[in-house]
């Protein structure tokens, strides 16, 4: 049972993981090709496409210092600083299992009982921030519930081969120093006889939880993305770093100006637009749509590549990271217009393009640089992202 419950929690880990992992790896494109069924699957109805979005700011720069700070800061530390945790308690317990010294309870486990499990969850949440679909939330919010149990069941294991366990288990923490968690679940839900309703209720709020603060955060980064409606263009345009609305329709209205953008979104009748605008050196524009970089370049491994791998987990070692990504504000953009269409809904409300279960389809990329701005050249690209038609984030 124990060896199961393992397997499936492993399982679970994986899944909140190697979206991220494959994400910045050089198999992107492979990954995606065999994950994508699973995806569309869930765009096909409105009652699951919702999970496909995303809640925190990934292609955008936004205007609030917090979202700033939790993406480029604490997320990306986060994800380093729980792979050096787990490796360094791991070294720990095989070393005291090689040297036969028994339960481990010096350096961090005199503090907390499961420093392993704090570490892969701290992980794990540098990962969220990082690609932050709400499916993967959910599969957080779970894997958390399940190293509580987990942790209980090897405790009881541990009790069962080492009679000590019990005395060192009553006075140290579980998960943080000074047990808040326990402290908490004994003050709301201590009142109930029956430990384990609590703790069923207990799983339910934290799930409850997590997926409503998700959907607010979400909210706050529309909140706080830089955005300008244009209804005679059936168009929403989002501006991947902060800018005035005017300056925004100034840029989106010299590509729409051009013939052959006009008769790009014209193939597309009654279609209601997403327009992003992006910098002419935005590192991420294969997320909107393929613009012909070859697929087997990213087949084999380089040493530029083990280099900025190395940097996404050692964060410290890598300078300029947010502008090699997201380019830099200059007065030289793509703007990509992408068709918005939703499960049972093909023809949307500029106001409906930042639902939960809206999706882009790429329809005509436009070059457009100066000021006044003006167009230098238009791209037809295929109505996919370099990864196929899944979901990907609008901002």
């Amino acid at each position: 049972m124990k060896k199961l419950f393992k397997w499936l929690l492993s399982a679970l880990y994986g899944l909140v993981m190697i979206e991220v992992i494959i994400m910045i790896s050089p198999f992107a494109f492979y990954w995606y090709s065999l994950y994508a069924p699973t995806l569309d699957g869930l765009h096909r109805w409105r009652a699951t496409a919702w999970l496909e979005a995303f809640f925190l700011p990934h292609s955008v720069i936004s205007t609030s210092p917090v979202l700033e700070f939790l993406r480029w800061q604490l997320g990306t530390y986060a994800f380093s600083l729980g792979v050096l945790g787990f490796l360094f308690c791991a070294a720990q317990v095989y070393g005291a299992k090689l040297f036969r010294q028994g339960v481990v309870r010096s350096a961090i486990y005199s503090r907390i009982r499961h420093p392993q499990y704090l570490s892969l969850s701290i992980a794990a949440f540098g990962l969220l921030t990082m690609w932050p679909r709400i499916i993967i939330l959910i599969l957080f919010v779970g894997m958390l519930l399940a190293y509580y149990f987990l942790a209980r069941f090897e405790e009881k294991q541990m009790e069962a081969k080492h009679p000590e366990y019990a005395a060192y288990r009553g006075r140290t923490a579980m998960f943080l120093p000074g047990n808040p968690g326990g402290k908490l679940f004994k003050l709301l839900l201590g009142w109930i006889p029956n430990r384990a309703a609590a703790l069923a209720i207990s799983a339910v709020g934290v799930i409850a939880l997590g997926i409503g603060g998700g959907l607010l955060l979400r909210r706050y980064t529309i909140a706080h993305t830089a955005t300008a409606a244009l209804p005679q263009a059936r168009t929403l345009a989002i501006a991947t770093w902060p800018m005035p609305p005017a300056k925004i329709r100034q840029v989106v209205s010299a590509a729409l100006e051009d013939p052959r953008v006009e008769r790009a979104l014209a193939k597309q009748p009654g279609a209601v637009f997403a327009a992003h605008v992006l910098p002419a050196d935005y590192g991420m524009v294969n997320m909107f749509a393929d613009v012909g970089i070859n697929h087997r370049m990213f087949s084999h491994l380089s040493a530029s590549r083990f280099k900025y791998l190395v940097g996404f987990v050692f964060p410290f070692l890598v300078k300029h990271r947010r502008s090699r990504i997201m380019g830099t504000p200059e007065n030289s953009y793509k703007v990509v217009f992408s068709r918005m269409d939703e499960p049972g809904r093909r023809h949307l409300a500029v106001s409906n393009v930042l639902d939960l279960s809206a999706r882009m389809t790429p329809v005509v990329i436009a070059d457009v640089s100066g000021s006044p701005p003006s167009l230098d050249a238009v791209v037809i690209p295929p109505p996919r992202s370099f990864w196929g038609d899944i979901t990907m984030p609008m901002f």
